[in-house]
């Protein structure tokens, strides 16, 4: 895997995938002026924060890739592994009930790429329910190793095809809560193969659920 690290980039995810050749490429940065999240939502830069896409087009077959965001918010987790982070579907990643960042896939000319944000340190987040990992800067070198442990956790996972269900599913947030999603409501009831929601609607219907726009009913 190839490593490249900016101090400030323009879009992690856009460098990325211009500049794949043939080997993984991660690329690093601390700042984005342009980054962008789920739904094209604008990238916050936290005050200090890792922003960091993964490029690659090896995979096995057969493959989910509906996969990819889970298998990459859970491969954040392990590498964080001194604190109680938790998931929330399909591709937030939380401590202490906020958010701390999140994962935003997306596939190119047969080139899938992961990006992630993380935000390490936040003194007044300028979103709601935002919040960061530690209350204090910590030094850079770190947060390149995060990277690094992360990216590696996740190719070998999607290399090997050796996501474990359990282990994502004890993660969640999400399972049997109340949701609201664009065309209705209902409980948050299991994950299926494909990654995809299983939720019971009011009605008693089971639905399964691909689109991120979905939101906690409190």
């Amino acid at each position: 895997m190839k490593v490249v690290f900016f101090e400030s980039i323009h879009n992690t995810q856009d460098y990325a995938l211009e500049n794949f050749e043939a080997e993984p490429l991660l690329v690093i940065s601390y700042f984005q002026e342009k980054g962008r999240g789920t739904d094209n939502k604008d990238w916050q830069n936290a005050d200090q924060a890792l922003a960091c896409s993964l490029v690659f087009t090896d995979i096995p077959k057969p493959f989910t890739k509906t996969l990819i965001p889970l298998i990459s918010g859970n491969s954040f987790i392990k590498t964080i592994n001194n604190l109680q982070l938790q998931l929330k579907w399909p591709n937030d990643i939380v401590f202490n009930d906020s958010k701390v960042g999140g994962v935003l896939v997306e596939e190119k000319e047969n080139k899938i790429c992961i990006g992630m944000g993380i935000n390490y340190f936040w003194d007044t987040p300028e979103l709601p329910n935002a919040a960061s990992l530690y209350e204090e800067k910590i030094d850079n070198e770190t947060i390149n190793q995060d990277a690094t442990t992360w990216a590696e956790h996740t190719l070998d996972t999607i290399q090997n095809n050796s996501f474990d269900f359990d282990e994502y599913k004890s993660q969640l947030t999400t399972l049997g809560k109340l949701i609201e999603y664009p065309e209705g409501r209902g409980w948050a009831r299991d994950i299926a193969k494909d990654g995809s929601l299983v939720v019971e609607t009011i009605s008693g219907e089971m639905i399964n659920l691909t689109s991120p726009l979905i939101s906690e009913v409190k």
